[in-house]
């Protein structure tokens, strides 16, 4: 009989507490929170803000919120949010990593859709599913601010957009916090297209100056392919503005830019990784040893150049 007693009292008092609970909780978040369940993010937002400025513990509000922001695509909003609720309790962590993982995959499949656009000459169609992936990442970033893989594919649709400053920007810091290779090597081809467009258009220093930058770039290696071809394009770079220094003015120092590009293309002709570079290397050595009066260094030159062409 005492057992059954208790038993009742015990349940009274769970009743007693959940009553008291949902008794605390406000009109407006109780509103926000139906609002979030039928899929009306715009109430809802609206609701959940007025709730939490009366309860602001209430983490399945603030998760509700972020979520609600992330659909009304306020972004900086809704990351500010999520982190609130993380900060109260990690009992919405699941939801909110789960929701990540929706964002990132819809990402994801846009992508791809664009690739398979551009597959079909869709530019326009292309730029459509590229656009509508930028904004799922972007989304999936803010959900978790840690995500590197989120930053990078925003940095990859970046690039498919044709947007390659904010890029490079993208890539950059990401190169920065992880110290990665491949982050390193997106930052290197990004710039390394830069100097491509100055060397067409003929402007040497402004080739050099980019070139040079990829040169500079923390953890690229040495033996990477767009080191290795931006250290040659930065030699003939230099020599190409020796060239218009010693055509204007036989007096100038234009000797100095050639021995310029012999410090960097001197060094690629030990351990060169990307080899049919080599015969390029050894021709404009013959031009720039020339011009510094190495006359048995240029004839060296040549003759390893006509072998590698054998």
């Amino acid at each position: 009989m005492y057992k059954r007693i208790y038993s009742v009292i015990i349940s009274l008092a769970v009743l007693s507490v959940t009553i008291y609970y949902l008794g605390c909780a406000s009109a407006e978040s109780t509103t926000g929170k139906l609002a979030f369940q039928q899929k009306d993010f715009q109430k809802a937002e609206i609701e959940l803000k007025k709730g939490l400025l009366i309860d602001q513990t209430d983490d399945e509000g603030w998760y509700m919120l972020g979520y609600s922001q992330i659909e009304n695509g306020k972004f900086d909003d809704a990351r500010n949010s999520f982190k609130k609720s993380l900060s109260i309790s990690n009992n919405f962590a699941p939801n909110i990593n789960a929701y990540w993982i929706e964002k990132y995959n819809q990402g994801a499949k846009e992508f791809k859709n664009g690739i398979d656009a551009e597959g079909r000459k869709d530019s326009s169609g292309a730029k459509t599913y590229y656009g509508d992936a930028l904004k799922s990442f972007t989304a999936s970033s803010a959900i978790n601010p840690d995500s590197l893989k989120s930053f990078s594919a925003i940095g990859e649709s970046y690039l498919a957009l044709g947007q390659q400053e904010k890029a490079l920007e993208i890539f950059s810091d990401l190169a920065t916090k992880t110290k990665s290779v491949d982050a390193s090597e997106k930052v290197a081809k990004i710039i390394f297209e830069s100097g491509l467009s100055m060397m067409a258009i003929k402007n040497y220093p402004a080739a050099l100056e980019t070139f040079s930058k990829v040169l500079n770039i923390s953890n690229l290696p040495k033996t990477d392919p767009y080191y290795e071809t931006s250290a040659y394009n930065s030699g003939l770079a230099s020599a190409k503005i020796g060239e218009e220094m010693r055509n204007s003015d036989d007096k100038s120092n234009f000797k100095e830019k050639f021995n310029q590009a012999l410090g960097f293309l001197e060094p690629l002709t030990q351990n060169l990784t990307k080899k049919d570079l080599e015969p390029q290397i050894w021709e404009l050595l013959v031009t720039v040893y020339a011009n510094l009066g190495m006359t048995e260094k240029a004839q060296d030159a040549l003759k390893k150049k006509d072998s590698l062409k054998k």
